[in-house]
C-alpha cells in the first residue's frame, strides 16, 4: 500500500514556525460540545503568546455570535482569536442577500428541522416559519429534533419532502459528532439521506469552496500567507483543506479516534492512519494526538 508523506507532531510548537497563522476547527479539537478539551485553552494561549493570529472556522449551523457566546460561556476567551466563521453565518449571509441564484428562488415559508438552539438563523429576516409540509416553500436542516435521534426517525419526513421537490438548505455537512463523549448524528446525516432520494440540497460550511473563502475574506491574511488548518474530520476538515491547497493538522484523536485505536492524546499506528487516508483519498501534513502545543 502507498504511504502518505506526512509528519507525526506531539504538538504545533514543533512545526508553528513555518507558518503565519491558524485556522482552527471546535467541534472535536478545541472542545466537545460541552466542555474545552484540557490542553486546547493553553495551545491557543501558547499561540497568542507566540504572536501567531487564530481563525475559527467551524460546521456550526447557527449564527457566529451564537458560537463565540458559547464559547465564552465554555471559558474560552474572546482574546484568544479573531474571525470566527460558522457555516450557519455563510448561510446567514446567502439568505439575507438572495443574489445566489439557488437562494432566489426560496420563498418565505421554511419548514426547520432541528433545535431551537438553531434559530438564530431566522434572524432579521423576512421569513414566516410553518409547521408543515404542505406550507412550505423550503426547508432548513440544522440537525436531528433531539440529540439522541437516528437518522431513521425522519425517513418519512424525507420521503414526503421530496414528493414535493422541496429545496433543502443544510448549513453543516458533518455527518456526525461526538458530544460529551457520545455520537450523535449532525444535520449532514439528515441532509445526505434526502440527497440520496434524489432530493435537491445545498450546503454549506466545509469540506465547500465557499466556507474557506468566506473564512479567509474574514482572516484578512494576504495572498502569500503561509496557513496552517488544524481539524480531526477526514471528510470535512481534511477534504476542504486539500481542495483549498492548505497545509493541515489531522488531530487523531477526534471524531476518528475509535476508527484508528488511538484515545485523545496518544498517535495512531501509523499502518492504520495510511489506511485511512489511502480509503478516502485524502492527504494530511502532519497528524497529533490532541490539539496542543
Amino acid at each position: 500500500m502507498p504511504t502518505t508523506p506526512y509528519k507525526m507532531i506531539n504538538g504545533l510548537s514543533e512545526v508553528i514556525g513555518n507558518y503565519d497563522a491558524v485556522i482552527l476547527d471546535l467541534w472535536g479539537v478545541v472542545h466537545d460540545g460541552v466542555t474545552p478539551y484540557p490542553s486546547s485553552i493553553p495551545a491557543m494561549e501558547a499561540l497568542k503568546k507566540a504572536g501567531v493570529p487564530v481563525a475559527l472556522l467551524s460546521n456550526a449551523p447557527r449564527r457566529s455570535s451564537v458560537v463565540t457566546a458559547r464559547m465564552e460561556d465554555m471559558g474560552i476567551a474572546r482574546d484568544l482569536y479573531g474571525p470566527a466563521v460558522a457555516s450557519g453565518e455563510i448561510a446567514y449571509a446567502q439568505l439575507v442577500a438572495r443574489s445566489d441564484p439557488w437562494y432566489a428562488e426560496l420563498g418565505r415559508k421554511v419548514l426547520m428541522v432541528g433545535p431551537v438552539r438553531d434559530m438564530s438563523m431566522f434572524e432579521q429576516q423576512d421569513v414566516e416559519i410553518v409547521k408543515t409540509i404542505e406550507d412550505a416553500d423550503w426547508v432548513l436542516v440544522t440537525g436531528p429534533n433531539d440529540d439522541h435521534d437516528p437518522v431513521s426517525k425522519y425517513e418519512d419526513l424525507l420521503h414526503a419532502l421530496k414528493s414535493r421537490d422541496l429545496p433543502v438548505l443544510c448549513p453543516n455537512p458533518d455527518r456526525e459528532v461526538i458530544r460529551g463523549g457520545e455520537r450523535i448524528i449532525c444535520a449532514g446525516a439528515i441532509a445526505g439521506r434526502y440527497e440520496e432520494l434524489g432530493g435537491n440540497v445545498r450546503w454549506e460550511g466545509k469540506p465547500f469552496a465557499s466556507a474557506y473563502d468566506f473564512c479567509l475574506q474574514a482572516f484578512d491574511k494576504g495572498p502569500d500567507a503561509k496557513l496552517l488548518v488544524v481539524g480531526d474530520s477526514i471528510s470535512t476538515d481534511i477534504a476542504g483543506s486539500n481542495n483549498a491547497g492548505l497545509d493541515v493538522v489531522l488531530v487523531t484523536g477526534g471524531i476518528h479516534a475509535e476508527e484508528l485505536d488511538a484515545p485523545r492524546g496518544t498517535l495512531p499506528d501509523k499502518g492504520k492512519l495510511d489506511a485511512l487516508l489511502e480509503a478516502t483519498g485524502r492527504h494530511i501534513t502532519y497528524a497529533m494526538g490532541d490539539f496542543c502545543w
